[in-house]
Order: C-alpha cells, then structure tokens, then sequence
C-alpha cells in the first residue's frame, strides 16, 4: 500500500526526508497491520502533485484530507473521518479575548491564512461578514498578532497549535477554549488501484479509533513530537529568536 499526504500539514503528517510521517502514518500503520498489508508512506512532493499522483494511479492512498468534488473524481472517501479537525480563534494569551460564537468576531481585527477552508456555512460567512482577506501569509499573520495589529487569526486547532508551538515569544499565541466550527478529515483509496477492496474493513476501523479516543491520543502525541523537534532544528540552527 503505497500512501502519501500534503508534506507539511502537522502533527497529521509533514514531510521527514522520503518519508511522510505523523498521526496519520500511526493511524493507518495500526489499522493495515492488522489486515497484514505493508503500509508505505512516501513523500511524493508538493501538495498539488500528490494529488496529481493520486489522479494518475501512481499512489493507492491519500491520507487524512478534505473531501471535494473534484477529488471524488478519483478518490473513494472512507464514509467515517479518519480524525478530527476542528477550526477555532487564536489569540495571545493575556489578550482577553472572549469569542463563543461567530457572531463575537465581527467587532474584533482578525485574519486568517491565504487558501483557508473552513467549511460551510463558516466559509461564508468569513468572506460575507467578516471579509477577511484571501491573501495573507501565515507569518504575516503571526507579525501583525504578536505587534497588536490583530485580536485573532483563524485556523485548525491542532495544525495551528503545531505552529504556533515552535513560535519563540514572551507572549504566547494561544486557541481559545472552544472550537468555532467542528469539522473532518477522511482519507481516500484511489479508486483505480486495487487496494481499494480494503475499503470497508478501514471505513469501519476509523469509526472505532475515533470513537475510543485513539484518534485525537494520536494527534495529542504527534503534536508534541512535532515541537519538539522543530524546536530543536531551530536551536542548533542558531535561528530560534523571540519576537518583540
């Protein structure tokens, strides 16, 4: 089973030289061993071309994404997620920002990362109400939050907390206690390759790995790993700093 994922979508998976590693290799490592089959998974490049990979046939699985029309065109979504992967606000810590509904974001500066997707009716309204632009960098973004230009940036609970995790600052960037909109990632079979007949025994797996809490245990340990190591390149790299 040759598998592959966006390289740089943490802790559900980033790019370790060849490989792609993450909750999404631990999860699918478990569910495939149990089946007997040898899970691969291979950094197959930028996000665009692994999804070209998987459109072409040259992979038999993508893991943990976003199911749209177009790639149903040549995926076969499992019908249960395969992990959480709910979006929220981040603030700095002592900021004082109260947000518990979409509603409490209006009066607030706020921002969010070019290519964004929350998924509907959040999408809308962020575009409709909020007019949050399309086009801002994710440091950009950090700059303005960490310089009071901005009360909040929105983003996934787990991805952002990977990032911002790695962030050297006297004034943390934290999510706020509730989520904004509660969303999914699935994963998908190409639906030419014949790995596809393990559909229903995955499909049931996940429901059972997400119902017992082993899903977000994995995403929680992932996240960690994550830090630390990317806080450790930073610091023998010489380029670990605090903002001001």
């Amino acid at each position: 089973m040759i598998a592959s994922a966006h390289p740089n979508y943490p802790p559900y998976h980033w790019q370790d030289g060849e490989r792609i590693v993450g909750a999404s290799v631990d999860l699918n490592t478990l569910v495939f061993s149990e089946l007997g089959v040898e899970f691969v998974p291979v950094f197959a490049g930028p996000w665009k071309r692994v999804l070209k990979s998987a459109e072409n046939g040259t992979l038999d699985f993508v893991m943990s994404l976003k199911q749209t029309e177009e790639r149903d065109a040549y995926l076969t979504f499992t019908k249960y997620p395969a992990f959480p992967n709910p979006f929220t606000a981040f603030t700095l810590k002592d900021a004082g920002v109260d947000v518990r509904h979409w509603g409490d974001l209006s009066p607030l500066r706020g921002s969010k990362n070019a290519g964004d997707r929350y998924g509907q009716p959040l999408d809308d309204y962020v575009e409709k109400i909020l007019k949050l632009p399309d086009n801002d960098a994710f440091e950009d973004n950090v700059n303005r939050l960490l310089m009071g230009r901005l009360d909040y940036i929105l983003h996934g609970r787990y991805v952002g907390q990977a990032q911002f995790g790695v962030i050297g600052s006297s004034e943390p960037i934290v999510p706020l206690s509730n989520n904004l909109i509660e969303a999914y990632v699935h994963s998908g079979f190409v639906t030419s390759s014949p790995c596809a007949e393990h559909f229903d025994y995955v499909n049931a797996r996940y429901l059972e790995l997400i119902g017992d809490g082993t899903a977000e245990r994995l995403l929680d340990e992932n996240l960690q790993k994550w830090v630390a190591s990317q806080t450790s390149k930073q610091m023998k790299a010489g380029v670990f700093r605090k903002h001001n």
